[in-house]
């Protein structure tokens, strides 16, 4: 396991309104490993992962207090909100690739809105990050095809190499197999393990066996608190709170 904190979250809370959503949170997660991030529907755990890149605070009505510290910066305090979202990337639970781009425009997009890069510069990181998703070799003949062309699976990595196109440092992801069909969920859960060589991942599942299939850490939500947060193997095997082990036994969620 790392020893050094990528991102440290201290006394988060978030709310909708009226309604306090996430409560008191404080987690570490580690740099260069996978974290999943479970617990049943309507616990925080989306809310949680907006907070960090702070998409949170575009909802209407929608706040936040605490810090998220990325390398000692806090994202709340420090940091330019463009920077922070360059530097913690986002894949949603529904691929969303730019239907009106073609494939290699999809995965350079935001490179093309920042303009320091030459079109040899841009087609060389689209294919670069195409390889590292393990997509080049199925879609090369594609390029100029439109994103939306893809399949589903080939969509959500696609989606996965226009965040790693920017570089970031942390990339966060809401159920991004919830859609997809075996075949294409085995091959996110190897390009999330392979990633983890590259930045911090932080995952949100509701499938417990996948969670401790692709993940270092695991964090266990409930009703906005954090509960839990172990390795996997002792959240697994030997979790220290009785509600983290009905969850992951099936007895409730």
């Amino acid at each position: 396991m790392s020893n050094s904190t990528k991102l440290d979250i201290q006394n988060l809370n978030a709310w909708f309104c009226e309604k306090h959503a996430l409560k008191n949170v404080n987690v570490k997660i580690p740099d260069k490993e996978v974290v999943a991030v479970i617990g049943p529907s309507g616990c925080g755990k989306s809310t949680f992962v907006r907070c960090i890149n702070r998409m949170h605070e575009l909802i209407p009505g929608a706040k936040a207090s605490g810090k998220a510290l990325l390398d000692g910066v806090d994202v709340y305090g420090g940091m330019d909100v463009m920077d922070v979202r360059r530097k913690i990337g986002m894949v949603f639970q529904k691929p969303n690739p730019f239907p009106n781009m073609s494939v290699a425009d999809n995965v350079v997009a935001g490179l093309k809105l920042v303009g320091t890069h030459s079109k040899k510069e841009l087609a060389e990181i689209a294919e670069e990050r195409l390889k590292s998703v393990g997509l080049w070799e199925e879609i090369k003949d594609e390029l100029k095809k439109s994103g939306a062309s893809l399949s589903g699976g080939q969509q959500q990595r696609l989606c996965i190499a226009r965040a790693l196109a920017m570089n970031p440092e942390v990339i966060l992801m809401d159920e991004p197999t919830s859609a997809l069909d075996p075949a294409s969920t085995a091959k996110l859960e190897e390009l999330v393990k392979k990633l983890k060589n590259e930045i911090s991942v932080v995952i949100i599942t509701h499938n417990v066996s996948q969670a401790a299939r692709i993940s270092d850490m695991t964090a266990f939500f409930y009703l906005g608190e954090l509960v839990e947060f172990d390795e996997t193997r002792n959240i697994f095997e030997h979790p220290k709170n009785p509600l983290t082990e009905r969850y992951i036994t099936g007895r409730f969620g």
